[in-house]
């Protein structure tokens, strides 16, 4: 008889985050466990066993069957579990996309207490998806979900803080709310949180860090953002980081990415050219379009709008505020 990856004991009172981890250690061997913890009732392994059939996480992709187990942890009074309903509601996981019913799962997790469904209905106020916009309303459950230990909750608040959105303006306070998003490890906090600390101080020495802990945190998409954002900096060290950002955002396998990566490899970014990098970079770009071509459409896979034009004026923006990086003094403080 093989030994338990886990005893039920230990399984019943692991949290979510805490099971989740576990799971990822030895994601083939856990799934049995889970799923016959499940199978008795353990509300936690109801979660943990529908996150790994709609991610295909040691085990094959079901998003259906994910969604009937969170359906069944929501039915037996769960906040965690009525919050991945309405994930599987917005996001298309297992049923047709449906912000209007991912609002309503939201909500009444979001009343019970749950800081992720609070953050998520606050975002489709913010939006205006399956709702109708609300900033005061989602500038509420930002700050219910923030004072419940959401990291991005608190990035959120910063922005509110920041751009003014539904109060006046107060970007010293957005700079403490950004600080504890970063702090919590919201890698969007972190670069907000350094792109404020340029533009309000040019504190350029504190801000470097928080630039590079949110590049190696973020998703590809983020770094390619990011990347965009600093290439044009006059300072070494934005340039590099740019670079860096830019290696990053190969990871999602795009050829763009790649393209943008070589690119930036052959002019030398991060300092001297780098032909051969670029060379290799321009041959995997060329490969991933090749084997593009190769496959069949897929379904596209629904997911929150990214809002263009608010990307293209933030990219913008940050280019103006690095351009002035030189004419800021690094000593000065905020008041």
């Amino acid at each position: 008889m093989p030994e338990a990856w886990i005893s039920f004991t230990e399984l019943k009172r692991m949290g979510p985050e805490v099971l989740r981890a576990r799971i990822s250690e030895r994601p083939q061997e856990a799934a049995r466990w889970v799923e016959a913890a499940a199978l008795n009732g353990l509300v936690n392994a109801q979660i943990a066993w529908g996150q790994m059939l709609v991610d295909g996480h040691g085990v094959e992709r079901d998003p259906e069957a994910g969604l009937r187990w969170f359906t069944v942890a929501a039915s037996a009074g769960s906040a965690e579990g009525t919050n991945m309903v309405g994930r599987c509601h917005e996001l298309g996981w297992g049923v047709p996309a449906d912000a209007a019913e991912a609002a309503r799962h939201y909500r009444r997790a979001a009343a019970a207490g749950h800081a992720w469904a609070q953050f998520n209905l606050a975002t489709l106020l913010l939006d205006g998806r399956g709702v109708a916009a609300e900033r005061h309303e989602a500038l509420v459950w930002y700050m219910r979900s923030a004072s419940g230990g959401n990291a991005k909750a608190m990035t959120m608040l910063g922005r509110f803080l920041e751009f003014g959105w539904d109060r006046p303006a107060r970007p010293a306070a957005a700079l403490r709310w950004y600080r504890r998003g970063a702090e919590g490890g919201d890698y969007r906090g972190q670069f907000d949180h350094a792109r404020l600390l340029l533009e309000l101080g040019g504190r350029l020495e504190e801000a470097l860090p928080w630039f590079a802990r949110s590049i190696e945190a973020g998703v590809p998409a983020f770094c390619r953002n990011v990347g965009t954002g600093l290439r044009t900096a006059p300072e070494p060290m934005l340039r590099w980081l740019a670079l860096r950002a830019l290696e990053r955002a190969c990871a999602s396998g795009e050829p763009h990415d790649l393209r943008a990566y070589a690119a930036a490899l052959a002019e030398g970014l991060g300092g001297l050219p780098d032909p051969e990098g670029a060379a290799g970079q321009f041959e995997r770009a060329r490969m991933a379009e090749a084997a593009l071509r190769r496959q069949p459409v897929a379904p596209t896979r629904v997911k929150r709008p990214a809002s263009r034009s608010f990307r293209k004026r933030f990219i913008a923006r940050f280019r103006r505020m690095v351009g002035r990086v030189g004419t800021f003094r690094s000593g000065s403080q905020l008041s």
